[in-house]
């Protein structure tokens, strides 16, 4: 489709455009800005006034990051993932039970407060992020984009254990935990409309230095 093929251009654009941003830095001595890999599993569901009870199923999500740290204590963190999200609720409208699975291009910006305890460090974020909506299928693969919108916005909230390693290019390995909370609401069909996303995710990180 053309819509999901720009969505993924633009994506893959926004990334360029942070490295490049990056890419000034690294012929300095100590740059505050480092390049990471996150990759783990989330637990997806739907809330709202059309979805009579849920249920988290279980997706993969991955991406990159780049992380400006400002000081000591505080940093920036812009990411772009993608993930694939599983739902099971009930729609009280229709009085059935309805399987949803998404894909989704997720761009979360987050403001990360750091204790210091290095090189065991714990960290405390949240921010917004803007995802965009690839794909939806209801049941076994029957597609059902026109029943979901493709932009959705959600607040995120969360604290990851890092510890540092200085080993060569790989600075920091690290455990995150999130909680995203859909602000928009995804149905775009009769009886499916006040509908969004709630999500818990778990990740495992790298962080490397350039």
């Amino acid at each position: 489709m053309q819509t999901v093929t720009s969505k993924l251009t633009a994506s893959i654009a926004t990334l360029a455009l942070l490295l490049g941003l990056a890419l000034p830095m690294s012929s300095q001595a100590q740059s505050p800005i480092d390049l990471g890999v996150r990759g783990g599993v989330t637990q997806a569901t739907f809330y709202g006034d059309d979805v009579n009870s849920n249920d988290f199923r279980p997706g993969f999500t991955g991406g990159v990051f780049l992380n400006y740290q400002v000081n000591d204590a505080f940093a920036v963190q812009p990411e772009v993932l993608y993930s694939r999200r599983g739902t099971k609720n009930h729609n009280s409208a229709a009085g059935n039970d309805i399987r949803v699975r998404q894909d989704v291009i997720e761009i979360p910006v987050l403001l990360k407060l750091s204790a210091p305890t290095a090189p065991v460090t714990p960290r405390l974020y949240v921010g917004p992020a803007l995802g965009f909506i690839t794909n939806s299928e209801l049941g076994n693969g029957n597609d059902a984009d026109d029943r979901f919108t493709d932009v959705d916005f959600s607040g995120v909230v969360g604290g990851e254990i890092a510890y540092a390693l200085n080993k060569g290019p790989l600075s920091e390995i690290a455990v995150d935990g999130r909680y995203n909370l859909g602000l928009a609401n995804l149905g775009d069909a009769n009886n499916f409309e006040d509908v969004r996303t709630s999500a818990f995710t778990g990740t495992l990180s790298l962080r490397f230095d350039i």
